[in-house]
């Protein structure tokens, strides 16, 4: 089993971001609910350790919403300038 030890807050956010993204997540309470269960997922499975700052995780990256709307920006006109007949929203 994975400890969340070894993980970090850049491998968090980038587990949130990505289900973010398969989940079409354009507001910030969708980013906060994600937030909130990939903690809880992680918490379930006993990968953090008792005397780990869960809300401190939980608050910093909820926090880095902005971060997540802007890359998300431009990745997104990077997928238009890849295939501009593709349809997009």
């Amino acid at each position: 089993m994975t400890r969340l030890d070894t993980l970090n807050l850049h491998d968090l956010y980038n587990e949130v971001a990505d289900l973010a993204r398969k989940n079409g997540v354009a507001e910030r309470r969708g980013w906060d609910s994600l937030v909130e269960k990939v903690l809880l997922g992680h918490l379930n499975l006993a990968e953090f350790d008792e005397d780990q700052e869960i809300e401190a995780f939980k608050t910093k990256l909820q926090d880095q919403w902005d971060e997540y709307k802007r890359r998300g920006q431009v990745e997104s006109m990077h997928a238009i300038d890849e295939d501009p007949r593709a349809p997009h929203e």
